[in-house]
């Protein structure tokens, strides 16, 4: 059927594709196994000269050519082609096979970095098409099927991005991001996408230093207020310590985002703007809102902390209410590295800090207290326990 009639069935270059993956696997010789590979590769391109389909086609072509070809050039080349064919059609698999073969291709010296950097801004932006798309879908789907269908898709989709998201932080530095990032917006000044992908790849990566960034995140409010462009801005005005606009903004992107999933993000720049603004109640709130999207989320318990601690001289002139306020922020501080480690070092270094303003044992005994009670803290309306200073 394959040579003789080879237009007759699509099942045909199906079913050939999963026996010859059986052959190679079952092979031995290094000779026929090649040979296996090669009839395997044609079948996918006679598929293609008979049934279309190249993205997709090409797409599974180009996965099975870095598992069964020791040159991943042809493979690169093969999934790019399927990746700019299919753009927000391709599959979630897809687009993570085509870069982590430049990731491979680059750590082997034989793609520069700077492709990593080029082709992570277009893949974003075909990902973020489908999962739009996908979304699109789910909201259309009346049976629990379709769902289902889309759900999955959905995630899939998301999964590729954060692995792609994560090679991309592994090998980029604001040196190789920046040259790239002026560039396009000088050709696009005013270019939406552009403007858009800029943004979220300088915020990605934290290059809110550069003067680029200043441009791109005042440019994007200006033409496109949403909530990626208001926490552009937010941040652009962090960086300047201009605390008051940096929390204008960061807020706004709060309310911009609704169910976005950047709005943990948001809601914890936003706590720790308010918290330089001295804005206490402020920043508790909006770190518990980060806090009921991910209770794990440490940086939102040290902020808490710190604006507790904050408070101490506006909340009461009274030293064992003053003591109380830091006994309640250790709290939060010991709270904080008990969900996540990566913040263990950062909370050991405020709980020695504020342990040094604990009331003394004799200051304690002359409060009818003793050291383990129960203390309600006024101002936080919190209970807390007597920590007595070492």
């Amino acid at each position: 059927v394959f040579d003789g009639c080879p237009q007759s069935q699509k099942s045909t270059y199906l079913n050939g594709v999963k026996m010859y993956r059986q052959f190679i696997a079952k092979e031995k010789d290094a000779v026929r196994k090649q040979e296996l590979v090669d009839t395997l590769y044609l079948i996918y391109d006679r598929r293609i000269e008979y049934f279309k389909q190249p993205a997709y086609v090409l797409g599974r072509k180009g996965s099975d050519m870095t598992k069964y070809s020791t040159d991943l050039m042809p493979a690169y080349e093969t999934l790019k082609e399927s990746v700019y064919l299919g753009k927000t059609n391709t599959e979630a698999g897809v687009f993570v096979k085509y870069y982590q073969t430049i990731y491979k291709l680059y750590a082997d010296e034989k793609l520069p970095k700077t492709v990593l950097i080029e082709e992570f801004i277009p893949l974003s932006e075909f990902m973020d098409g489908a999962i739009f798309n996908q979304k699109a879908n789910l909201l259309e789907a009346t049976t629990d099927k379709d769902k289902k269908k889309y759900t999955d898709k959905i995630e899939q989709y998301q999964s590729a991005k954060n692995t792609i998201d994560d090679i991309f932080i592994k090998i980029a530095l604001c040196e190789d991001i920046v040259p790239i990032i002026e560039s396009r917006v000088s050709e696009n000044p005013e270019d939406l996408q552009t403007l858009r992908v800029s943004s979220f790849l300088l915020s990605k990566r934290e290059c809110t230093d550069s003067e680029i960034f200043a441009t791109v995140a005042k440019k994007l409010y200006e033409l496109e207020p949403s909530a990626r462009s208001a926490y552009g801005l937010g941040l652009l005005m962090s960086k300047r310590k201009q605390y008051s606009e940096s929390a204008k903004y960061l807020s706004e992107a709060v309310e911009l985002c609704e169910d976005c999933p950047d709005k943990e993000k948001y809601l914890i720049k936003a706590s720790t703007a308010f918290y330089f603004e001295k804005q206490n109640k402020k920043a508790v709130s909006y770190a518990r809102q980060a806090l009921k999207l991910n209770p794990s989320n440490g940086d939102a318990y040290l902020t808490i902390g710190m604006a507790i601690a904050g408070s101490a001289s506006d909340c009461s002139s009274d030293a064992i209410e003053k003591s109380a306020i830091y006994w309640l922020a250790t709290d939060y501080f010991y709270k904080a590295k008990s969900v996540d480690p990566s913040v263990a070092d950062q909370a050991n270094k405020y709980i020695t800090t504020y342990k040094k303003y604990f009331a003394n044992k004799e200051a304690v005994f002359f409060a009818n207290l003793k050291e383990g009670d129960s203390y309600t803290v006024g101002c936080w309306g919190e209970d807390t326990k007597v920590k007595i200073a070492e």
